[in-house]
């Protein structure tokens, strides 16, 4: 008897036990598909914004590409722009009235009276001789450091530089927004 109550004890004890490493088990799976499931949700939101990042910085780059393209294209105009106005200075008749405007807005800066001398380019002395005389200015007309216009100078040290590169370099930033409006306006991204 002494044996069957050990022995009925003993099978309680290991039954319990039994129960008992059955929780812990229980447990440790929940724990265990937990700590997976949390890794998989924390995995897959480290990849989606691993996704979003690559797609931002592609996207960045895109945008600095198509900026890039667009500023090139802008300053081709500019270039042609600058090339057609030193092509402008080759031909005589063209030239010579825009050589006219420009000597005369040069002069009314400084006042007819004040101007001592007037610098062109070596080869436009002879028409802007031609063109002062005309213009009824008594002045010495000079070979200078001008290109596409005129300077005036008086006998002061004031001077005037009246150039159609300067013009356009004056209107640059003026004149890109209104040139790139032109250039992309057909776009159709922008609408």
């Amino acid at each position: 008897m002494l044996e069957r109550e050990a022995s009925a004890e003993i099978d309680a004890i290991l039954s319990e036990a039994r129960e008992r490493a059955s929780e812990i088990v229980a447990q440790a799976e929940a724990e265990t598909e937990s700590i997976k499931t949390t890794r998989a949700r924390a995995t897959a939101a480290q990849r989606e914004a691993t996704l979003v990042r690559a797609r931002s910085a592609a996207q960045l780059q895109a945008a600095a590409l198509k900026l890039r393209a667009r500023h090139e294209a802008v300053e081709s105009v500019f270039e042609a722009a600058d090339a057609r106005l030193a092509d402008l200075a080759s031909d005589a008749k063209a030239y010579e009235p825009v050589l006219t405007t420009l000597l005369q807005e040069a002069v009314a800066a400084l006042g007819a009276d004040a101007v001592s001398e007037v610098q062109v380019a070596k080869a436009d002395v002879a028409l802007a001789t031609k063109i002062a005389k005309a213009a009824g200015l008594d002045v010495k007309v000079v070979a200078g450091p001008v290109n596409g216009g005129v300077r005036v100078l008086t006998a002061r040290g004031s001077s005037v530089e009246n150039t159609l590169h300067a013009r356009l370099a004056a209107l640059r930033g003026e004149l890109a927004s209104s040139v790139a409006h032109s250039l992309f306006a057909t776009d159709p991204t922008e609408a």
